[in-house]
């Protein structure tokens, strides 16, 4: 009996041991995948199916129980990664399923050579010197649209890209730009002729030819290599204002100090238009970076100006430079109309009316010594002389753009920047770019745009005369916190209420269109410097111009639309400091309110429902016009004052 009950316990032990095993075989693999985190982002697009997902654990691990480590499944991995990462960064790709996208860059330090750049001076001797000048400017790390910019404009992929302000869309596109110009001739044009991979019209990686042909290629472009550089200009950025442009010039010095051979870059203007029309500008290497505003390079261009060594191209704030109704055409105004709306209408010409050393371009209409009849008739013949001539003071932003653009060689690689990108700048750029990158950095549960790093207020003041009350009450309470940006919708209504401000006693000054080159550049200089506490402007500088520092602005007059509102609280909460928007409002106002309810809301901040329950403004004509305004004057209410006080003086006489 002892023999059976131990074979029959043994033969239970062996079983026992049999389905460990089985257990043990059918227990699935611990890989290391981005599943999880997928599932956790809870992004249903970017999640593999069902059947993928069980090939992938059948191919995870072999008999001997090894991982995969096969290259397919590295790169899956990897791409998995590379999503997971955007995410994080709130990265968002309109074309995400491109396979020859670049992967971003989490370090400046991690930015490498592109393919194409095989031969001549080393990318490394140029990069270095650019991280010592990026860390003295305290770019600590890139921010998130440049660390998808800066790879793809290297791999000259066209590129555009949607930011909220004060992101550092500056340095994604300058950046690369310093470093397309400092490309060896060589390295830039055999990498074009070969068809690599970082030609946007042919994505398909083609095989490597041998040593022998590449050799007898680089021959054959040597002999292309024009003998002197001198005259070329090697990357263009356009800005939609002069103040912009004097901005990103300083920047673009700043970066390129210390870079071997020296950056040459110029700032377009009227001074020196013929030396860069006459090849003369740069010296006998050309210029590094050409920085300009629309009508002065276009006038250069008709006058004989070459962009045929462009490299690189770059639009800044394209939302304005594609503005097809901003021309300098003349316009009438009804007799009833307020004079502080036509002023604002000539504060949004501005830029394409007035050149760079401050004086105004001639406007037809102003002809005096001369009967109504007369001018009216003088007025109307100018006007289609200048539209039948084509001439660049007639033409709106795009059309200035279409000139620009079609000088450009088809080598040079095209970005545009912004942060109101708006589906009409997308539908036009497809005309303009070739297969871009699209790229909009918005965070989950928002629509870009506004940033979030502002605390945004409405205020209601009742009527117009309340503003001025509000201005002051936040003043005597101490919660005009300086440095301070003002806004008004025209150049009139900045300049009376400087006037008050002044008169009140506060470090104030005004810059506007209407005051000389030289004028507005003081008036910057003194608030960079702290002399300046409060600046009043209209939407002059609203767009891009970085102010260190901000900690507030007010909105005196509400904008008409969410654009203008988006780059005018933009110009505090700027890399990564918070920032104050305060905007008033008055009963005049609601029909715009609504439109700015819906920004503030998209961005976070919390909005009261009437606001957004308004009705809706559906007349296009005057969706974006400014409301009639009393006039910013306080002078009846001194004069009623002193009349009352000369009363008293003269009744006391008299007694």
């Amino acid at each position: 009996m002892e023999d059976i009950f131990n074979m029959l316990s043994s033969s239970a032990r062996i079983d026992k041991s049999k389905r460990k095993k089985k257990k043990k075989r059918q227990r699935p693999p611990q890989v290391e995948s981005m599943d999880d985190i997928l599932a956790q982002d809870g992004n249903a697009n970017d999640e593999p199916d069902d059947e993928e997902e069980e090939g992938v654990e059948e191919k995870s691990r072999d008999r001997t129980g090894k991982r995969d480590t096969s290259e397919e499944k590295l790169k899956q991995v990897r791409k998995e990664q590379i999503a997971a990462f955007r995410r994080s960064m709130a990265i968002r790709l309109a074309n995400k399923h491109d396979p020859d996208i670049p992967d971003p860059i989490s370090s400046f330090h991690d930015l490498t050579p592109p393919t194409w750049w095989k031969s001549g001076q080393a990318m490394s001797s140029f990069w270095k010197p650019m991280l010592v000048n990026i860390e003295a400017g305290r770019w600590k790390e890139p921010t998130p649209i440049q660390m998808q910019a800066i790879p793809a404009l290297m791999h000259r992929r066209d590129f555009i890209g949607a930011s909220a302000t004060g992101s550092g869309k500056s340095g994604a596109f300058l950046l690369p730009a310093l470093l397309l110009s400092s490309a060896p001739y060589e390295a830039f044009y055999d990498a074009n002729n070969n068809n690599t991979s970082d030609d946007a019209d042919n994505g398909k990686k083609k095989k490597k030819k041998s040593k022998k042909n590449e050799k007898k290629q680089s021959a054959k472009n040597n002999q292309h290599q024009p003998v002197s550089r001198q005259g070329e200009i090697r990357g263009l950025v356009v800005a939609p204002t002069l103040e912009l442009a004097s901005q990103l010039h300083r920047e673009v010095e700043r970066l390129g100090q210390g870079k071997p051979g020296g950056v040459a870059s110029l700032l377009l203007s009227k001074s020196n238009a013929a030396n860069v029309i006459a090849g003369s500008a740069g010296g006998k290497n050309g210029l590094d970076i050409l920085v300009t505003t629309p009508l002065r390079i276009v006038d250069s261009i008709e006058k004989g100006l070459r962009l045929d060594a462009v490299r690189i191209v770059c639009l800044d704030e394209v939302d304005r430079l594609f503005d097809a109704a901003d021309g300098s055409t003349p316009t009438r105004h009804p007799r009833n109309q307020n004079p502080d709306d036509s002023s604002s209408e000539e504060e949004n010409r501005s830029d394409s009316e007035e050149d760079d050393d401050g004086d105004k371009k001639p406007k037809a209409g102003k002809n005096k010594g001369r009967n109504p009849k007369q001018r009216q008739s003088k007025d109307n013949s100018t006007a289609q002389t200048q539209q039948q001539s084509g001439s660049s003071q007639t033409k709106s932003f795009l059309a200035q753009m279409d000139v620009i653009l079609d000088k450009i060689p088809p080598t040079a690689a095209r970005c545009l920047f912004s942060a109101t990108v708006t589906p009409m700048v997308r539908s036009l750029a497809e005309s303009a770019l070739r297969n871009p990158i699209d790229v909009t950095i918005a965070a989950p549960g928002t629509h870009g745009g506004a940033n979030t790093d502002i605390d945004q207020q409405l205020m209601f003041v009742g009527r117009e005369e309340g503003k001025l009350l509000a201005m002051r009450q936040l003043a005597q309470r101490g919660q005009l916190k300086p440095p301070v940006i003002v806004f008004t919708q025209s150049q009139d209504r900045a300049q009376a209420l400087f006037g008050e401000l002044l008169y009140d006693g506060m470090h104030v000054d005004v810059i506007h269109a209407g005051r000389s080159k030289a004028a507005r550049d003081n008036a910057v200089a003194k608030f960079r410097r702290g002399d300046t506490w409060v600046l009043i402007a209209t939407d002059l500088v609203a767009r891009g111009v970085d102010f260190k520092s901000i900690n507030m602005v007010i909105n005196y007059d509400l904008p008409t639309s969410g654009i203008s509102y988006v780059h005018r609280i933009g110009r505090t909460g700027r890399a990564g400091r918070k920032g104050t928007a305060i905007t008033l409002f008055t009963e005049a106002d609601f029909e715009h309110l609504r439109t700015i309810a819906n920004v503030m809301k998209q961005s976070g901040c919390k909005v009261e429902d009437w606001m957004l329950n308004l009705q809706r403004n559906n007349n296009r004509r005057d969706k974006n016009k400014n409301p009639w305004r009393n006039r910013i004057d306080t002078s009846h209410y001194d004069r009623k004052k002193k009349r009352s006080k000369q009363q008293q003086n003269d009744n006391e006489s008299e007694d």
